[in-house]
């Protein structure tokens, strides 16, 4: 026996599930009309859609930004294609992504695919965009901050969402200039997201890394003919030139070409009247990277 779908049934399943007229109807007639049964048949469309794709590159998509209370996340979602990166489920889908990741910060990719989306999961969310796009759609990686009393966070998105940056700051007692503050932890995002700086100073730079630059640097110098003491010393001036480079503290400010961050701060923990402002943490997620 034909059981004949109403359209009020199939407009109620898109409304639930948010994919097409027809792969609703279809997903209705294929469950003699029974919606929950339908949403079920979706999901699983979604999964053999997601399961075909597996092993495909996802090198396109977008960084995104969302603060909730004082939570703030920053999250990279991958997709196959530039196109899909662009379109309107796709953009949705990753806004309701980062808000919830933001809220509840999780402590990874699998926990977050459990928040409650839409009255489901994250996980099934994404299921059924899968579906309804036909690509591999994956949450790649993400980072939350909380900014508590006397700190301060700023995102900066560059090159269109490929790459995105979080900054968070500390300072003590009670800042005089809360543009200027926010304006100069913008400019510190917007730093590392043009340095790609490895620490935020050079203390932080795992031990292993250190021992590593000061071998390249011992090796070059010892080609050089350096011997002695001359060796070491020229070997910690270029272990020193690395952590300049690489330390965001110790980096000269992009926009002047001769400040070092640390300077700057310094500075402008007068002049906004923000005690002992510091980078307390820095984040930077590039598309594919």
């Amino acid at each position: 026996m034909v059981v004949e779908i109403s359209a009020q049934a199939v407009q109620q399943l898109r409304e639930k599930t948010g994919l097409g007229l027809m792969q609703c109807k279809k997903a209705l007639t294929e469950t003699a009309g029974d919606l929950e049964k339908a949403v079920e048949f979706l999901r699983k469309q979604g999964a053999a859609v997601a399961a075909k794709r597996v092993g495909r590159e996802t090198k396109e998509g977008k960084i995104v930004f969302a603060s909730v209370g004082s939570n703030v996340a920053v999250l990279e979602i991958n997709c196959e294609t530039d196109f899909v990166a662009a379109a309107d489920d796709f953009n949705v889908f990753a806004d309701k992504a980062v808000k919830a990741i933001a809220a509840a910060a999780p402590p990874d990719v699998e926990a977050a695919k459990s928040l409650p989306v839409d009255g489901t999961t994250l996980g099934e969310v994404l299921t059924g965009i899968i579906a309804k796009i036909g690509e591999l759609i994956t949450l790649r990686r993400f980072e939350v901050e909380k900014a508590g009393a006397g700190e301060h966070i700023e995102t900066y998105s560059h090159m269109g969402g490929k790459i995105g940056v979080l900054v968070k700051v500390g300072f003590q007692g009670e800042v005089k200039d809360k543009a200027g503050l926010s304006a100069l932890v913008k400019d510190l995002a917007m730093q590392v997201a043009a340095t790609a700086p490895i620490a935020i100073e050079s203390s932080d730079v795992a031990p292993s890394l250190v021992e590593k630059e000061r071998e390249i640097a011992r090796e070059l110098t010892i080609k050089e003919g350096k011997t002695g003491d001359m060796l070491e010393r020229i070997v910690e001036g270029k272990l020193n030139k690395f952590f300049k480079e690489n330390c965001l503290l110790q980096q000269v400010f992009v926009k002047d070409n001769k400040t070092p961050i640390d300077k700057l701060l310094a500075g402008a923990s007068k002049t906004l009247g923000a005690e002992n402002l510091r980078v307390l943490a820095f984040h930077r997620l590039q598309l594919g990277q």
